[in-house]
């Protein structure tokens, strides 16, 4: 797996320097971030172009309310560069191949992955069983920079967490006393003591809970890379 960022990249955006032992758990966070971020979306990187008989559903789409049916086939990787050979198969069997004249398909959106098919009887066999594309095609394997940013968002605030909880337990390791104390601070008539909520800091270590806070930043960029297929 070509992970979405890097130990040196994270600690760079956190302005620390790793120990060689925190640069293993940063790497770590970013294979763990990159699974995440594959799974968010919908949609992976982690591909090598050129994909050959990809294997596809067809959607029925009917577009502005027009009463033609296209059938449509939307690729796992994206943005695509160009689609070579399309050949579609009833999903069992008996099936029979039947290869398109590039005349019968277009990639409409190659952003996003959009090969529409000539219109016919909304993507099914004679037998009324749904077909399936097998896509030849080539695209832009390079992780977007908008997805190395979010990637190194996260493995940035994941490694924040590890880094104080490191730094809480040199802390009590050299005063012991200080265990299972949150804060203390003494005014001029009292000593107002904190105790830590242990409870909170074991929830607080399912991190991935909150990688994709509503309204953040990272949410903004990973939302905008989901996959959404509207038939």
């Amino acid at each position: 797996m070509v992970a979405y960022t890097t130990a040196t990249a994270i600690a760079a955006y956190l302005g620390e320097t790793f120990t060689p032992e925190q640069a293993t758990q940063a790497d770590a966070v970013a294979l763990a971030v990159t699974a995440f971020i594959d799974r968010y979306t919908g949609h992976t990187w982690q591909g090598t172009s050129p994909v050959q008989a990809e294997w596809l559903p067809l959607v029925a789409r009917h577009d502005d309310g027009a009463e033609t049916t296209w059938p449509t086939v939307y690729l796992r990787n994206r943005p695509a560069v160009a689609v070579t050979a399309v050949v579609l198969r009833s999903g069992g069997p008996p099936a029979t191949p039947t290869t398109l004249d590039p005349s019968q398909y277009e990639l409409v959106d190659p952003a996003h992955g959009v090969l529409r098919l000539a219109a016919s009887g909304a993507g099914y066999d004679p037998y009324g069983r749904q077909l399936v594309a097998l896509v030849d095609y080539t695209y832009a394997d390079a992780v977007p920079p908008d997805i190395t940013l979010a990637a190194t968002m996260i493995g940035a605030s994941e490694m924040a967490r590890v880094l104080a909880v490191q730094e809480s337990s040199e802390l009590i390791a050299a005063h012991p006393e200080l265990a299972g104390l949150k804060s203390v601070s003494v005014g001029q008539n009292d000593v107002n003591v904190q105790l830590a909520d242990t409870t909170a800091a074991a929830g607080a270590t399912d991190a991935r809970s909150s990688w994709v806070t509503p309204g953040s930043a990272v949410a903004a960029i990973l939302n905008g890379h989901r996959r959404v297929v509207i038939a």
